[in-house]
Protein backbone atom coordinates (compact mmCIF):
# COMPACT_ATOMS: atom_id res chain seq x y z
CA UNK A 1 0.00 0.00 0.00
CA UNK A 2 2.90 2.44 0.44
CA UNK A 3 4.18 2.12 -2.50
CA UNK A 4 1.09 2.27 -4.07
CA UNK A 5 0.17 5.07 -2.58
CA UNK A 6 3.39 6.83 -2.99
CA UNK A 7 3.41 6.38 -6.41
CA UNK A 8 0.26 7.67 -7.15
CA UNK A 9 0.86 10.73 -5.69
CA UNK A 10 3.69 11.86 -7.48
CA UNK A 11 1.69 11.04 -10.37
CA UNK A 12 -0.72 12.87 -9.65
CA UNK A 13 1.24 15.59 -8.13
CA UNK A 14 3.56 15.98 -11.43
CA UNK A 15 0.63 16.47 -13.78
CA UNK A 16 -0.24 12.44 -14.84
CA UNK A 17 -4.34 12.15 -16.33
CA UNK A 18 -6.26 10.07 -13.71
CA UNK A 19 -6.13 7.10 -16.19
CA UNK A 20 -2.61 6.53 -15.78
CA UNK A 21 -2.72 7.41 -12.32
CA UNK A 22 -5.19 4.65 -11.75
CA UNK A 23 -3.79 2.27 -14.13
CA UNK A 24 -0.64 2.42 -12.35
CA UNK A 25 -1.21 2.15 -8.75
CA UNK A 26 -3.70 -0.79 -10.71
CA UNK A 27 -0.56 -2.87 -11.99
CA UNK A 28 1.77 -2.35 -9.10
CA UNK A 29 -0.76 -3.87 -7.01
CA UNK A 30 -1.39 -6.88 -9.17
CA UNK A 31 2.61 -7.23 -9.35
CA UNK A 32 2.36 -8.02 -5.51
CA UNK A 33 -0.74 -10.51 -6.03
CA UNK A 34 -3.97 -8.24 -5.15
CA UNK A 35 -6.61 -8.67 -7.69
CA UNK A 36 -9.15 -7.12 -6.67
CA UNK A 37 -7.85 -3.71 -6.26
CA UNK A 38 -10.04 -0.64 -5.92
CA UNK A 39 -9.13 3.19 -6.04
CA UNK A 40 -10.25 6.42 -7.53
CA UNK A 41 -8.11 9.45 -7.88
CA UNK A 42 -9.14 12.99 -8.35
CA UNK A 43 -6.96 15.86 -8.24
CA UNK A 44 -7.05 16.39 -4.87
CA UNK A 45 -6.70 12.84 -3.22
CA UNK A 46 -6.63 9.42 -4.48
CA UNK A 47 -8.82 7.18 -2.50
CA UNK A 48 -7.64 3.02 -3.11
CA UNK A 49 -7.86 -0.55 -1.56
CA UNK A 50 -5.79 -3.37 -2.31
CA UNK A 51 -8.76 -5.42 -1.79
CA UNK A 52 -12.58 -6.01 -0.09
CA UNK A 53 -10.79 -7.16 2.68
CA UNK A 54 -8.21 -4.61 3.17
CA UNK A 55 -9.14 -0.75 4.68
CA UNK A 56 -9.31 1.95 2.21
CA UNK A 57 -6.27 4.54 2.69
CA UNK A 58 -6.89 8.28 1.31
CA UNK A 59 -3.86 10.71 0.89
CA UNK A 60 -4.73 14.61 0.07
CA UNK A 61 -3.03 15.73 -2.80
CA UNK A 62 -0.87 19.00 -1.61
CA UNK A 63 0.42 20.68 -4.89
CA UNK A 64 -0.43 20.11 -8.64
CA UNK A 65 2.50 20.84 -10.79
CA UNK A 66 3.74 19.93 -14.36
CA UNK A 67 6.88 17.55 -14.13
CA UNK A 68 6.84 14.96 -16.76
CA UNK A 69 10.12 13.63 -16.19
CA UNK A 70 9.04 12.44 -12.29
CA UNK A 71 5.74 11.09 -14.40
CA UNK A 72 8.51 9.11 -17.13
CA UNK A 73 10.63 7.59 -14.00
CA UNK A 74 7.56 6.45 -11.94
CA UNK A 75 6.43 4.78 -14.94
CA UNK A 76 9.82 3.11 -15.41
CA UNK A 77 9.66 1.84 -11.72
CA UNK A 78 6.43 0.53 -12.61
CA UNK A 79 7.39 -1.45 -15.19
CA UNK A 80 10.26 -3.03 -13.27
CA UNK A 81 7.98 -4.01 -10.61
CA UNK A 82 5.51 -5.66 -13.25
CA UNK A 83 8.70 -7.31 -14.12
CA UNK A 84 10.03 -8.25 -11.05
CA UNK A 85 12.98 -6.97 -11.52
CA UNK A 86 12.98 -4.91 -8.22
CA UNK A 87 12.66 -5.74 -4.64
CA UNK A 88 9.74 -4.58 -2.50
CA UNK A 89 12.46 -2.68 -0.20
CA UNK A 90 14.58 -0.79 -3.69
CA UNK A 91 11.18 0.02 -5.34
CA UNK A 92 9.94 1.78 -2.21
CA UNK A 93 13.41 3.63 -1.58
CA UNK A 94 13.74 4.59 -5.12
CA UNK A 95 10.12 5.87 -5.05
CA UNK A 96 11.08 8.16 -2.34
CA UNK A 97 14.09 10.02 -3.78
CA UNK A 98 12.30 10.62 -7.28
CA UNK A 99 9.47 12.34 -4.37
CA UNK A 100 12.06 14.09 -2.85
CA UNK A 101 14.30 15.57 -5.49
CA UNK A 102 13.75 18.46 -6.66
CA UNK A 103 13.52 20.38 -9.99
CA UNK A 104 16.53 19.27 -12.74
CA UNK A 105 16.67 23.25 -13.74
CA UNK A 106 16.87 26.38 -11.90
CA UNK A 107 14.36 29.36 -12.35
CA UNK A 108 16.82 31.05 -14.33
CA UNK A 109 17.39 27.76 -16.47
CA UNK A 110 13.57 27.63 -17.02
CA UNK A 111 13.48 31.51 -17.76
CA UNK A 112 15.86 30.90 -20.65
CA UNK A 113 14.06 28.23 -21.97
CA UNK A 114 10.59 29.89 -21.62
CA UNK A 115 12.23 32.40 -23.93
CA UNK A 116 13.16 29.56 -26.51
CA UNK A 117 9.23 28.75 -26.25
CA UNK A 118 7.99 32.29 -27.63
CA UNK A 119 10.78 32.41 -30.33
CA UNK A 120 9.47 29.62 -31.76
CA UNK A 121 5.87 30.16 -31.32
CA UNK A 122 6.02 33.69 -33.00
CA UNK A 123 7.62 31.77 -35.83
CA UNK A 124 4.13 30.50 -35.91
CA UNK A 125 2.59 33.27 -35.48
CA UNK A 126 4.36 34.97 -38.83
CA UNK A 127 6.31 37.33 -36.32
CA UNK A 128 9.38 39.09 -38.62
CA UNK A 129 13.03 39.59 -36.90
CA UNK A 130 12.08 42.54 -35.52
CA UNK A 131 9.52 40.92 -33.08
CA UNK A 132 12.33 38.31 -31.94
CA UNK A 133 13.76 40.44 -28.61
CA UNK A 134 10.03 42.04 -27.35
CA UNK A 135 8.60 38.36 -27.86
CA UNK A 136 11.61 36.60 -26.10
CA UNK A 137 12.28 39.04 -23.10
CA UNK A 138 8.32 39.26 -22.73
CA UNK A 139 8.04 35.10 -22.60
CA UNK A 140 11.22 35.08 -20.31
CA UNK A 141 10.06 37.38 -17.82
CA UNK A 142 6.76 36.97 -17.98
CA UNK A 143 7.11 33.10 -16.77
CA UNK A 144 9.95 33.99 -14.29
CA UNK A 145 7.30 36.36 -12.48
CA UNK A 146 4.89 33.36 -12.33
CA UNK A 147 6.83 30.64 -11.38
CA UNK A 148 8.11 33.25 -8.58
CA UNK A 149 4.66 33.47 -7.45
CA UNK A 150 3.57 30.33 -7.88
CA UNK A 151 6.51 29.50 -4.96
CA UNK A 152 5.05 32.04 -2.92
CA UNK A 153 1.89 29.63 -2.42
CA UNK A 154 -0.56 32.40 -3.70
CA UNK A 155 -4.16 31.32 -5.21
CA UNK A 156 -4.51 30.20 -8.55
CA UNK A 157 -5.38 33.18 -10.51
CA UNK A 158 -2.69 35.93 -8.85
CA UNK A 159 0.73 34.22 -10.08
CA UNK A 160 -0.92 33.90 -13.62
CA UNK A 161 -2.46 37.23 -13.38
CA UNK A 162 0.95 39.04 -12.63
CA UNK A 163 3.28 36.74 -15.24
CA UNK A 164 0.37 38.50 -18.01
CA UNK A 165 0.86 42.35 -16.74
CA UNK A 166 5.15 42.07 -16.96
CA UNK A 167 4.48 40.35 -20.37
CA UNK A 168 2.63 43.26 -21.72
CA UNK A 169 4.51 45.69 -20.11
CA UNK A 170 7.77 44.09 -21.70
CA UNK A 171 6.44 43.10 -24.93
CA UNK A 172 4.03 46.54 -26.15
CA UNK A 173 6.36 49.13 -25.09
CA UNK A 174 9.06 47.23 -27.40
CA UNK A 175 7.16 46.53 -29.60
CA UNK A 176 6.01 50.47 -30.26
CA UNK A 177 10.18 51.67 -29.65
CA UNK A 178 10.80 49.79 -32.53
CA UNK A 179 7.64 50.11 -34.83
CA UNK A 180 6.75 46.65 -35.94
CA UNK A 181 2.66 46.20 -37.03
CA UNK A 182 2.69 42.34 -35.34
CA UNK A 183 1.93 43.33 -31.74
CA UNK A 184 -0.71 40.39 -31.47
CA UNK A 185 1.76 38.07 -32.48
CA UNK A 186 4.54 39.25 -29.88
CA UNK A 187 2.28 39.15 -26.94
CA UNK A 188 0.68 35.65 -28.31
CA UNK A 189 4.05 34.04 -28.33
CA UNK A 190 4.85 35.63 -25.04
CA UNK A 191 2.03 34.17 -23.02
CA UNK A 192 2.55 30.75 -24.67
CA UNK A 193 5.09 29.78 -21.76
CA UNK A 194 2.35 30.43 -18.94
CA UNK A 195 -0.51 28.46 -20.73
CA UNK A 196 -2.12 25.57 -19.34
CA UNK A 197 -0.87 23.08 -22.09
CA UNK A 198 -0.66 20.12 -19.90
CA UNK A 199 -3.50 21.22 -17.94
CA UNK A 200 -6.02 21.55 -21.34
CA UNK A 201 -4.03 18.46 -22.73
CA UNK A 202 -4.95 15.62 -19.80
CA UNK A 203 -8.35 16.86 -18.79
CA UNK A 204 -9.65 15.94 -22.55
CA UNK A 205 -8.01 12.64 -21.87
CA UNK A 206 -9.65 12.68 -18.42
CA UNK A 207 -12.76 13.51 -20.72
CA UNK A 208 -12.33 10.08 -22.74
CA UNK A 209 -11.52 8.29 -19.96
CA UNK A 210 -15.23 8.88 -18.72
CA UNK A 211 -13.45 10.48 -15.28
CA UNK A 212 -15.91 13.32 -15.86
CA UNK A 213 -15.18 14.96 -12.26
CA UNK A 214 -11.08 15.42 -12.95
CA UNK A 215 -12.04 16.58 -16.35
CA UNK A 216 -14.21 18.84 -14.67
CA UNK A 217 -11.55 20.19 -12.24
CA UNK A 218 -8.90 20.24 -14.49
CA UNK A 219 -11.22 22.21 -17.43
CA UNK A 220 -12.02 24.55 -14.56
CA UNK A 221 -8.51 25.46 -13.45
CA UNK A 222 -7.46 25.57 -17.00
CA UNK A 223 -10.39 28.39 -17.73
CA UNK A 224 -9.05 30.47 -14.43
CA UNK A 225 -5.59 30.60 -15.52
CA UNK A 226 -7.17 31.48 -19.23
CA UNK A 227 -8.95 34.26 -17.50
CA UNK A 228 -6.18 35.34 -15.21
CA UNK A 229 -3.88 35.45 -18.72
CA UNK A 230 -6.12 37.91 -20.66
CA UNK A 231 -6.75 39.88 -17.60
CA UNK A 232 -3.36 40.59 -17.27
CA UNK A 233 -2.60 41.72 -21.01
CA UNK A 234 -5.65 43.59 -20.81
CA UNK A 235 -4.33 45.23 -18.07
CA UNK A 236 -1.10 46.03 -19.42
CA UNK A 237 -2.94 47.95 -22.55
CA UNK A 238 -4.41 50.15 -19.75
CA UNK A 239 -1.76 50.56 -18.03
CA UNK A 240 0.38 52.06 -21.22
Amino acid sequence: MNIVMLAGRILLECGAEANRVEDTMQRIAMSYGYEETQGYALNIFINFSLSPDHDTRMVKIKKNDTNLRKVFLVNHISRQIAQQKLSFDEAYQTLKRIDKTPHRYELWHKMLFAGLISMGFLYLQGGGWQDLLPAVLAGAFGYFVTEYMKGKQLTLFIPDFLGAIVIGLVAIPINHWIGSPNLAATITAGVMPIVPGVLITTAIQDLFERHMLMFTAKFLEAIVTSFAIGAGITTAFLLL
